[in-house]
């Protein structure tokens, strides 16, 4: 649920060209993202397993979009 709210939000604030992005980032996915990788959290037990790319205080696993899938808004 806190993954959806966090893409809600986002669709909603990028839109803003004002202060969206600062907002999205305050009000929203610093405090998602801190319960999320708490090391308490929800995803606390996911610490075995195969499924389990990550290692605790390693970055989070990133694939690169297909080229041309976003387009250039800057």
């Amino acid at each position: 649920m806190r993954l959806e709210a966090l893409w809600r939000a986002w669709e909603h604030l990028r839109q803003d060209p004002a202060t969206g992005m600062s907002v999205w980032w305050r009000d929203h996915t610093d405090h998602h993202m801190a319960v999320l990788m708490d090391p308490d959290g929800p995803f606390a037990e996911a610490t075995e397993g195969e499924a389990n790319m990550c290692k605790r205080g390693a970055p989070l696993p990133y694939v690169a979009p297909p080229q041309g899938l976003f387009g250039d808004v800057r």
